[in-house]
């Protein structure tokens, strides 16, 4: 396990190496720089001269090469420099960002996780009943529904006119003094978020798990374990539950990086000061060092959480050591 462990980390190093260059490289190639977007004043430029200072400052004049391989030192050493708009360290905005985009997305995938695997299991335990056509429309339904409008339709009915939900942020502006308050505050903030997040994720897991199972439901050692009498429980959790985990574990690791992501639309629009808003936010001010960290940050999460995931399949699977 160790050896392969090691194989599977060496192999990360370049990958998130070049991760990082081609986002540097696509920034160059994208039209306007800190310069031109921190040089505008509403409808007015200000004069060259001062957009050129500001170029030098940023170290923007330099070589392509020179930029790269100075970013690149600074980053082993886990500095990723000062952002353009507040002169910030990058890591502290970035340690501010994390947390509200770490609970977001873990409670959307744990939430999506314990919904969609005893349904799943529940769709192959009668797979082809009116239960299973009548719920895969329905989570079909709701996989193809953009996060975006959604976010849009949950705003009007529940923060607008029902005015059951706060309309966007993580607390009111004059949260409640009880400690219990505050709680019933926070998550009344986090309800509409976390729907967003969830109901992609879960119809998508729902139908992997129900596929997995119904294929090894299938299997010859299933029917072998019910010939031997095996009741029908035990034949589903105690042998075809277990392998039919593998792909799930193996999506799994792929889902929370795909949550990040996504979650860029859904903070941006309530308003959730996550890296999604942070990220947004940096391009569109064209804030370089900024983008790249948490470029380095989501590409790094997306490699451990690859990793892992071939740890547990491992685990589950002895074979894949081999």
């Amino acid at each position: 396990m160790t050896r392969y462990l090691f194989r599977r980390a060496l192999v990360a190093l370049p990958t998130l190496a070049g991760i990082v260059l081609c986002v540097f490289l696509l920034m160059r190639i994208a039209p306007g720089d800190p310069a031109s977007a921190a040089g505008r004043l509403g409808s007015r430029r200000v004069p060259r001269a001062s957009a050129e200072a500001l170029r030098r400052l940023y170290g923007l004049d330099r070589p392509l090469a020179a930029q790269i391989g100075r970013w690149f030192s600074r980053a082993a050493r886990l500095d990723f420099g000062e952002s353009f708009q507040d002169h910030r360290p990058v890591m502290r905005r970035i340690g501010e960002a994390l947390p509200y985009t770490l609970v977001l997305n873990v409670l959307a995938l744990l939430l999506s996780a314990a919904i969609a695997v005893p349904l799943g299991v529940a769709q192959a335990r009668r797979a082809g009943s009116l239960f299973d056509r009548a719920s895969g429309r329905f989570l079909f339904l709701l996989y193809s529904m953009p996060s975006f409008w959604v976010a849009m339709l949950l705003l009007t009915l529940f923060a607008v006119r029902l005015e059951w939900l706060p309309l966007f942020g993580v607390a009111s502006d004059r949260p409640p003094t009880s400690a219990g308050g505050v709680v019933a505050d926070r998550l009344a903030h986090l309800a509409l978020p976390l729907v967003c997040l969830t109901y992609g994720t879960l119809a998508f897991l729902t139908r992997l798990v129900r596929s997995s199972v119904s294929e090894e439901l299938g299997r010859e050692y299933v029917l072998a374990a019910r010939a031997r009498g095996a009741s029908e429980s035990r034949a589903l959790w105690s042998h075809a539950f277990r392998n039919a985990l593998l792909p799930l574990i193996t999506m799994l690791g792929l889902i929370l990086p795909s949550l990040l992501s996504g979650s860029v639309i859904v903070e941006q629009i309530f308003a959730w000061p996550g890296l999604g808003r942070l990220y947004f936010e940096a391009v569109l001010s064209r804030d370089y060092p900024l983008i790249l960290g948490m470029s380095f940050v989501t590409a790094l999460a997306t490699l451990a959480a690859t990793l892992a995931a071939d740890v547990m399949y491992a685990a589950a699977d002895p074979r894949v050591r081999y």
